[in-house]
């Protein structure tokens, strides 16, 4: 048996964020004074999510999400 997966549209303010983060990553908030390579940034109405940027590596890491709504 094979599961489908249905993402509400707050769901899919996160998958459209991230999109948006692979392609411009320092597009976000310095979460850390003197560390641009941690961010945070928004998504939907009520979303806020941590990451990291690994430029040479070319990955960003989504390690904490907030989400009120």
């Amino acid at each position: 048996m094979s599961y489908r997966a249905v993402l509400s549209s707050s769901a899919l303010a996160l998958v459209e964020r991230t999109a948006d983060l692979l392609e411009e990553p320092w597009d976000a908030q310095v979460l850390y004074p003197g560390r641009t390579d941690y961010r945070q940034t928004t998504f939907g109405d009520y979303g806020l999510l941590h990451f990291h940027v690994d430029a040479e590596a070319e990955l960003i890491t989504i390690y904490e999400l907030v989400w009120a709504g």
